[in-house]
């Protein structure tokens, strides 16, 4: 072996070895890669909504101007991502002057089996998911930001541009909602709610009072041990 083919063959062994930034949406479980620092190379517009059916909450016809929004790129089928719900729902009840879409477009089995989880999850998954069956959304957005990973989250401000793009669970992350969220209204077709939405608001009210009355109950027995 000549001393530059043991030399080419080092280098094409160290490159090897190096960890990738972002690894691709097919190995379940991957986090979102950061394209930046968690914010996006440069500060552009949100690009155009191509989703084919929204499963739960209204219709997210586009970007309006003046409205904040949270987009999310998850799957059923990867951990984080489910981990995520209970912290989206918990900012979209905190900032209901924003709207957050979670996007399901990297679905292995199908729109049912999407259905089938979302209603599972019920009041706790409290914002608007949509499905995007051809992934077309998910390449209109992701791939310009250089994001191959799920769970991935885009914060749209209410000019319309891209002010952070990363993981939901890096803690920047809420910091940057609460900004955007500032000033933001909700647009005439986001108000009002649909009787689901009604249902899971109940439902959430009714876990909640059931929390409370068991919490009472608790403080009500140590209060009599401790007597």
């Amino acid at each position: 072996m000549t001393t530059r083919t043991a030399l080419a063959s080092l280098v094409a062994l160290a490159f090897a070895c190096l960890p990738t930034m972002a690894q691709s949406e097919g190995s379940p479980g991957t986090p979102a890669g950061d394209a930046g620092g968690g914010r996006p190379r440069r500060r552009q517009q949100g690009p155009p909504l191509s989703v084919e059916e929204t499963i739960k909450g209204k219709p997210v016809e586009g970007l309006q101007e003046g409205t904040a929004y949270v987009v999310e790129f998850w799957a059923t089928w990867c951990p984080p991502c489910v981990a995520s719900i209970p912290h989206l729902t918990k900012l979209q009840k905190k900032h209901k002057n924003i709207v957050v879409l979670g996007v399901a477009g990297s679905e292995r089995s199908g729109k049912d089996p999407l259905e089938a989880f979302v209603k599972k999850q019920g009041s706790k998954m409290a914002y608007t998911v949509a499905y995007d069956s051809d992934r077309s959304m998910s390449a209109a957005w992701m791939t310009p930001a250089g994001q191959n990973g799920i769970p991935c989250a885009f914060i749209v401000d209410t000019k319309g541009m891209i002010s952070w793009i990363g993981n939901p669970h890096d803690k920047a992350f809420d910091a940057e909602v609460a900004k955007v969220a500032k000033g933001s209204k909700l647009p005439k077709s986001a108000k009002g709610g649909s009787k689901e939405d009604g249902k899971a608001d109940d439902d959430a009210k009714t876990d909640d009072q059931a929390d409370d009355a068991s919490k009472g109950a608790s403080d009500s027995d140590g209060s009599k041990s401790g007597d």
